[in-house]
């Protein structure tokens, strides 16, 4: 007789069920694993038998155990087998009886007790797919697992109390009722600690409203990753679908709470020595980057310039595309990466082209290679072009009392165009708007057309960068609850979108 128990793996970020077949046959006592087994399962044998060891339940020495992992045309790897090989010995060896299809998932410790494994919530998911209605869980990660509707989870701290509740001797644990953790500190960074910049505040209350991309240019000190870091706290709530996904993304990846859905959308800032898979993904089984960890939130890229330049080069698909594919010999996988990027950069090598009382001392040439680290295609990808001022010691000093309305004014802000938006027929964000449909959602009065005509001419902007400025424009027209495009919304749209519109700095890119 073979025991048959399923359990599962995760492939990217996506779950898989997979069938764990034990034997155990008379022969010279041997442990084998089949079905395409890495290194991690292969090691799963002394963790099964000191585990059983430890409940006090005697392990079939005499006997050669056989494991097979079907489908054995995948590669498969890691401990989430591991209480499902025990449970099959056990059932095999005639030391406890179960009925009916269960799902197993856990890592043993040596004394018999179960931890959590990366990937709960897709590896729950799957098995609910396979037509499995029960399903054991390490008790760490049951609020995780109790996520997934249409299965019953159950928890279980060790070995000896999966085999209680197989027999039906025990119930384990129940989920409690769902609970949601926050991916970020309880309190958010909030723009009343930020005296100044309200010209920065206001357009970052258009790119949360509208999800655009931004790019910070200013002198070190100016407040660009003040400003940044800040930003999350204006973003809408995330739908319950778009909490599943994220935590099902931060699990796969080793990196979730197990205790319940993210709730927070997730801000990710990678240092500018991150490698080329750090960032976008890679390795030789796929695995997700920054990028998809950013998935449904901020991506902040410090010193943007100092980023290698096949990174940055590797974001112009997930920027037009909300995705990124990833080819490899073993696996060619596709991870989501709808994030809102924002940049950050100074304006030269020293910094201090752009401020009002330091010279800077950089020649031309110096500029201009400093600059080309960025290349023209992923900058017509950024929506915003904002330069970012030193705040003057004197108001510093004179604004010491913080102003907590500053947030909440932004944030509805925000909630109002989102609402305009919603009431309006357009379910996805502004910044996912096709020119194709721009007859729809871009209508212009006779002098905000005639505007858009001139100013296209005379910044000669390309079909992208004309189709985002409209989706500004678009978005600042929601926030004043505006179904026509006026003329004062395209002015601002070109001031954050065109650098020619701006400072003395950006003026002096666009021209080189």
């Amino acid at each position: 007789m073979v025991v048959r128990l399923v359990s599962g793996d995760v492939f990217g970020i996506e779950g898989r069920a997979v069938d764990v077949e034990v034997a155990l046959l008379k022969a010279l006592h041997s442990f084998v694993v089949t079905g395409l087994a890495g290194k991690g399962i292969r090691e799963s044998r002394e963790r099964v038998r000191s585990a059983i060891v430890s409940c006090g339940l005697p392990y079939p020495d005499n006997r050669r155990v056989v494991v097979n992992l079907a489908p054995a045309t995948w590669e498969k790897d890691g401990c989430v087998f591991d209480l499902a090989i025990a449970l099959g010995i056990l059932i095999q060896n005639d030391q406890m009886t179960a009925s009916g299809c269960w799902g197993v998932l856990g890592e043993l410790s040596l004394d018999g007790s179960v931890r959590p494994v990366p990937g709960i919530l897709g590896m729950v998911a799957a098995l609910r797919d396979a037509g499995v209605a029960r399903v054991l869980v390490p008790a760490g990660a049951l609020a995780e697992a109790a996520a997934v509707p249409g299965v019953r989870v159950i928890g279980v701290g060790g070995l000896r109390a999966a085999i209680d509740v197989m027999e039906g001797s025990c119930s384990g644990i129940a989920p409690a009722a769902p609970t949601v953790v926050d991916a970020a500190p309880p309190t958010l960074p909030d723009f009343s600690e930020v005296i100044g910049h309200e010209r920065i505040k206001r357009a970052f209350a258009v790119a949360a409203a509208g999800g655009h991309n931004v790019l910070l240019v200013g002198p070190p000190g100016a407040g660009k990753t003040l400003l940044a870091r800040r930003l999350p706290a204006l973003l809408p709530p995330m739908s319950s679908e778009e909490q599943r996904i994220v935590t099902q993304i931060h699990s796969a990846a080793g990196l979730g709470a197990g205790d319940g859905l993210l709730l927070q959308r997730p801000f990710r800032s990678p240092h500018h020595t991150v490698s080329w898979a750090g960032l976008v993904g890679g390795g030789s089984m796929p695995r997700p980057g920054e990028v998809t960890l950013a998935h449904r939130g901020v991506l902040f890229l410090d010193e943007l310039p100092e980023f290698p330049r096949s990174s940055l080069e590797a974001l112009r698909e997930p920027l037009e595309g909300g995705q990124i594919t990833i080819a490899r010999s073993r696996a060619t996988l596709t991870f989501p990466a709808d994030f809102l990027l924002v940049a950050a950069m100074n304006p030269c090598p020293c910094g201090h082209a752009m401020s009002r009382k330091r010279v800077c001392e950089c020649r031309p040439d110096r500029i201009r290679k400093y600059i080309e680290k960025v290349s023209g295609p992923l900058l017509d990808r950024i929506d915003m072009r904002l330069e970012v001022q030193s705040v003057p010691g004197h108001e510093l000093l004179q604004s010491a009392t913080r102003s907590p309305g500053d947030t909440a004014a932004l944030r509805q802000s925000v909630r109002t165009a989102t609402d305009f938006r919603i009431k309006a027929g357009r379910q996805c964000a502004n910044c996912a708007l096709e020119w194709a449909d721009r007859a729809s959602w871009a209508q212009l009065t006779r002098p905000a057309e005639d505007l858009l005509r001139v100013t296209s001419d005379e910044l000669d902007l390309s079909t992208r960068s004309l189709t985002r400025m409209l989706r500004l424009a678009r978005t600042i027209a929601d926030i004043d609850e505006v179904g026509r495009l006026e003329e004062r919304h395209i002015l601002e749209a070109v001031e954050y979108h065109s650098p020619r519109s701006g400072g003395s700095f950006l003026r002096w890119l666009a021209a080189h």
